[in-house]
């Protein structure tokens, strides 16, 4: 019998929860691991001397790739990263309008 009243995360399973988090486990180490391809591929770009617009591609996927990155692990620490961004940046701007 279970209790209306309990918020659905409350009656969640536990191992249900656990899978999920192997999971981003997982997403983020393949996010990691094209991270660091794409890293490689920019000193690669680096070292051949591209061309500008290869270049700035390179760049921005291997940037992109970084941000994936970020975002999966704080999903794999179940880590409320928009709530952490507001605090830092309000304690950014308090502290800015101080000086």
């Amino acid at each position: 019998m279970t209790n209306d009243r309990q918020p659905a995360a409350a009656r969640a399973r536990p191992d249900l929860i656990r899978r999920g988090r192997g999971f981003f486990w997982l997403l983020s180490a393949v996010v990691g691991a094209a991270a660091v391809a794409a890293w490689g591929a920019v000193a690669v770009g680096y070292w051949l001397e591209v061309s500008r617009a290869t270049w700035v591609i390179l760049v921005v996927v291997a940037a992109v790739a970084t941000e994936g990155l970020f975002w999966s692990v704080a999903a794999a620490l179940g880590l409320s990263v928009l709530d952490a961004r507001k605090r830092i940046w309000r304690w950014v701007t308090r502290r800015g309008l101080r000086a």
